[in-house]
């Protein structure tokens, strides 16, 4: 996947968050319910987010779901407004039914580590 299928919506801006008040957007797609056949990784936009619009929406400001999901916690604790963006990487290995080497799948195609050897930390007892 190329960073250009990341900006499916609205890109980030700071005067957006000044709508959005105390409140939250969201951009983000559904999660699938196996966490061993996407990796999804997580935008959230901020009032401390370096920079905003599609540099915003890069690999450099992407993060983890734990990363995502207990920055959301926080803000929404301190009533700060955000947006939230996602995309889903299909992952490597055994456990999915995607064949990297297929004609289905664009050269360009980011692919996620296996499950079982994705480093990032586990939300909610099994989504890394």
């Amino acid at each position: 996947m190329t960073s250009e299928h990341y900006f499916q919506y609205e890109t980030p801006n700071f005067m957006q968050l000044d709508f959005i008040n105390k409140g939250y957007m969201n951009h983000a797609t559904y999660m699938h319910p196996n966490p061993r056949f996407y990796k999804y990784y997580w935008w959230i936009f901020c009032r401390e987010s370096p920079c905003e619009g599609r540099a915003f929406l890069t690999k450099a400001h992407r993060l983890s779901t734990k990363a995502a999901f207990d920055l959301i916690d926080a803000l929404a604790y301190k009533k700060q407004p955000y947006v939230i963006y996602n995309t889903r990487l299909p992952r490597l290995g055994p456990d999915t039914p995607f064949d990297p080497n297929s004609k289905r799948w664009a050269s360009d195609t980011e692919w996620a580590p296996a499950y079982d050897e994705d480093t990032d930390p586990i939300y909610r007892d099994c989504i890394k």
